[in-house]
């Protein structure tokens, strides 16, 4: 697994929280690894991860982290092609 393109500091992305676990921004069966390779992964604290007004659950919440990954990603790696040829789609 490389480093997170957002943050690599081991504290809940949304509210610093040190109780974390590892999100996958793209996630799925074919996505999770994809998002893996390319760093598309943050920590979230078990709240903002699976509770009820987490990203797994909030779908605003769930594109907000899409979009600020992808926007990271395009500067990193080279445009909304690449992005789209790699995920799929375009969250933007």
């Amino acid at each position: 697994m490389s480093e997170s393109i957002l943050s690599n500091e081991r504290v809940c992305y949304i509210c610093g929280s040190p109780e974390v676990v590892q999100h996958h921004i793209f996630h799925g069966t074919a996505n999770r690894e994809l998002a893996d390779k390319e760093g598309c992964w943050v920590y979230l604290c078990p709240p903002h991860h699976t509770g009820r007004e987490g990203v797994h659950f909030n779908t605003a919440m769930d594109l907000r982290l899409k979009q600020l990954c992808q926007e990271r990603w395009e500067e990193l790696h080279g445009g909304r092609e690449a992005f789209r040829a790699i995920f799929g789609k375009s969250y933007l």
